[in-house]
């Protein structure tokens, strides 16, 4: 798949599954508070036209990223949606809310933001524990888009990555609300492109947590 068919977010495996104290930015000021981020740790591309097809996106390659990637075709076909995992959520008294989820988009120079089309992006919750699947010895999540139908829930936020046809500037860093969760030590999300248009749409952003490149994406702040 061509990253013009796809939204996709690299994150470094020294970030996923953990809770961090890196600062989280105001929306207007992006001025930096003291917030706590918990980061995902799984990822699954489902698919529409083969519905009982599930990949695993963590670890990508050997470093351990992962790739976030939403698309659909002409007339809403052809869908790319994905499931995002967040595990180990501090709930109190170990953590304090709100519990916000959130996209901070930065660097977009290091992250190879493109895309084409612009599209909102839903973002839904998922109602149930994820589907799984016995792989040799090993039960893991195996989340498809037939098996994920009943458990995909209402609506809880939509988000739009800046772009220079809409008169914005792509290289301010901005962060992107997409709502609050009541807190559950695993918080499971559905990302695709929004149902109210029928436009072909992608986006593409790579993120990444390493030492010297901290390029931002999705994430849930906390104790802020």
């Amino acid at each position: 798949m061509s990253p013009i068919s796809k939204i996709s977010l690299l994150l470094g495996s020294q970030a996923l599954a953990s809770a961090i104290g890196r600062p989280c930015f105001d929306q207007v000021s992006l001025e930096t508070t003291a917030c706590s981020l918990v980061t995902p740790s799984g990822f699954w591309q489902i698919y529409q036209q083969t519905d009982q097809r599930s990949t695993n996106l963590f670890p990508f390659s050997p470093n351990g990223s992962a790739e976030f990637a939403v698309s659909q075709g002409s007339g809403g076909t052809n869908k790319l949606d994905l499931i995002v995992s967040f595990t180990n959520v501090p709930c109190p008294p170990a953590g304090r809310g709100p519990y916000n989820i959130q996209f901070l988009y930065s660097n977009s120079t290091r992250a190879g933001y493109s895309g084409t089309g612009n599209p909102t992006i839903d973002v839904k919750a998922i109602t149930a524990p994820l589907p799984k699947n016995k792989v040799g010895d090993t039960v893991i999540p195996y989340p498809t888009w037939e098996n994920m139908e009943d458990k995909t829930g209402s609506l809880i936020g939509t988000f739009r990555l800046p772009s220079t046809s809409n008169g914005e500037d792509p290289t301010k860093t901005k962060l992107f609300f997409i709502n609050s969760s009541t807190c559950q030590s695993t918080i499971n999300l559905r990302f695709g492109v929004t149902s109210s248009s029928t436009a072909a749409g992608s986006v593409v952003y790579y993120q990444n947590y390493d030492k010297d490149f901290f390029v931002p994406g999705l994430q849930i702040s906390y104790n802020c």
